[in-house]
């Protein structure tokens, strides 16, 4: 991945601490980022960044910020250097680092420190750009400065002898910071956490204790179950799954839903396992009924034994530490965010979650009373909308694009620039799929990147959501793309499969479709195939679905 590091002090060392891991882009000389940033013909765009950092050191201004004229001019200043970027590079992420004011000293009683005010103006600036629509985010250096530090984050002698104001430690929480943020352009690595209930959710054990000896309040022992809980809902909020794995009788559990400070209630989680089977054996289960791999769950168990065996037996899964000391637990799951779960962008469908999942049971529960497959398809009044990717939609389609690894052909990845310009390319297209049923909206749910080369389309990326596999859309899809691709004059299609570790449910996509084989062949190590068809053999209409009413 391609980053570029801009900066107001010298950052070859982090650079090079960086470059471990990432290709990296520097200014040439000392204090250019504004310049690099303002001339189209910089080196920066030269480079082609697929994402930006903007590490500033507030600092290196101290007579800057005692002036609060003074201070706004260089805000506004730095304002329009990230307008200039954000408009050259739309699409491509850019990182800014919130600031630091340190007072320098000698600060008399009743004067008026400033620092704040203009570190909060910088967060004000970036979350307005970001409301205008552009990829700008902040990168939160303060907070690593809060946790750590001044006396260990910063070291003077470095700073006096070469204009580089960290310590080892700080230099260290800059690249994990910097990696954490740049690498999650690339898609989020887990989907779920799976929760204890006793001692995790709340204090005691409900079988013994009862409800009425459970920790669980707005303040004393009981805080920090409720903290625990509050972030959780947050997560489940953003996006993140919850699921419940507890070696408990339901009916005694049952009751502490009812307590006035249980914050997570049933609706929150999209499965619950709680019973007296092993737990390695209830998220195999978990993983199957909700369609995900083990390796997209997090555990989290008060219990070293049940960590132990989640360990051994289901090695996929991200077994936390759970501390010894409970008052450190909404840290650990504040930290487990950080680690597995963290997002730029939250989108409508990350929001509708949780609710998406829950009314899947639904759907599985007719399914089972269904006499066929057809029946149950039929049962469910499917709707489709295919169209052409519209703008607001890119942030959602990138995600998908970077985290979809069952139903993906190809499982290629790309960045939300990448996307904005394979969207509004001459040669290439992008089709969005929003579906819904009787019980609700899947929202989009399929993608589709088409490249085209005279009379032939490539289809480059074809990816689909795990809620909707099995109904039979991808023959629905690509009926209404061949009727797009036929009005263009696309007489011929060609398409490919790469094998991955966890797309063996399209293995034989194309072969069922109609396509015949031209090259390529797939082993038990990997390789790919690769299909051409003419337009007119692609599926048919299957019946199973009517447009959309209402646009999207």
């Amino acid at each position: 991945m391609r980053l570029a590091l801009l900066s107001n002090i010298t950052v070859e060392l982090l650079a090079k601490m960086l470059e471990k891991h990432l290709e990296v882009y520097l200014c040439a000389g000392y204090d250019t980022w504004q310049q690099e940033m303002i001339f189209p013909e910089s080196g920066l765009y030269t480079f082609k960044p697929e994402a930006v950092v903007v590490l500033l050191h507030a600092n290196a201004y101290t007579n800057i910020w005692n002036h609060e004229e003074k201070g706004r001019r260089m805000i506004d200043e730095w304002c329009g250097a990230f307008r200039a970027i954000t408009e050259r590079l739309s699409g491509t992420p850019v990182f800014i680092s919130s600031i630091d004011i340190a007072d320098t000293g000698c600060i008399y009683g009743a004067e008026i420190r400033r620092g704040q005010y203009f570190e909060n103006q910088l967060i004000k600036v970036i979350e307005k750009l970001h409301q205008e629509g552009r990829s700008i985010y902040i990168l939160p250096v303060k907070d690593a400065v809060t946790d750590i530090g001044r006396s260990h984050f910063y070291s003077p002698k470095m700073w006096y002898m070469g204009s580089m104001p960290y310590s080892i430690k700080g230099l260290a929480t800059i690249q994990e910071l910097i990696l954490r943020y740049v690498t999650v352009t690339r898609g989020r690595k887990k989907k779920c956490i799976a929760v204890d209930l006793d001692n995790t959710l709340w204090g005691g054990v409900i079988g013994e204790d009862g409800v009425e000896g459970v920790q669980l309040s707005d303040n004393k022992e009981g805080a920090r179950y409720k903290d625990t809980q509050r972030l959780l809902k947050k997560m489940k909020e953003q996006g993140v799954m919850l699921a419940i794995l507890s070696k408990n009788n339901q009916e005694d559990v049952e009751p502490v839903f009812l307590h006035p400070d249980m914050l997570l209630q049933h609706e929150d989680f999209v499965a619950e396992a709680i019973n007296w089977e092993e737990k390695s054996r209830n998220i195999i289960k978990l993983a199957k009924d909700l369609n995900i791999g083990l390796d997209s769950f997090v555990f989290l168990d008060d219990n070293p034994a049940e960590r132990e065996r989640m360990k051994e037996e289901c090695p996929e899964v991200a077994v936390l530490d759970f501390p010894k000391d409970t008052s450190l637990l909404p840290d650990v799951v504040a930290k487990a965010y950080e680690d597995y779960f963290l997002t730029l962008e939250v989108t409508k469908e990350d929001g509708q979650k949780t609710q998406m999942y829950r009314i899947e049971a639904k759907r599985k529960a007719e399914m089972g009373a269904s006499i066929s497959v057809e029946d149950f398809l039929r049962k469910l009044e499917m709707t489709m909308d295919v169209h052409i990717m519209k703008a607001e939609e890119e942030k959602r389609v990138t995600q998908l694009i970077n985290k979809t690894n069952q139903f993906n052909v190809t499982t290629k990845r790309y960045s939300e620039e990448e996307v904005h310009r394979l969207g509004t390319g001459a040669h290439s297209d992008i089709i969005t799929v929003h579906m819904a049923d009787k019980y609700g909206d899947n929202g989009l749910a399929a993608v589709l990147i088409l490249k085209y080369e005279e009379d032939t389309a490539e289809i480059d990326t074809f990816l689909m959501s795990c809620r909707v596999m099995g109904r039979k859309a991808e023959d629905e899809i690509l009926f209404r793309v061949k009727e797009m691709l036929m009005g263009k004059s696309i007489r011929r299609v060609r398409a490919s499969y790469v094998k991955t570790a966890k797309n063996t449910p399209v293995l034989d996509l194309y072969d069922r479709l109609g396509m015949s084989v031209v090259s390529g062949r797939i082993s038990e190590i990997g390789d790919s195939k690769t299909y051409e068809a003419d337009i007119a053999s692609l599926p048919d209409e299957t019946g199973l679905f009517r447009t959309m009413k209402s646009g999207v």
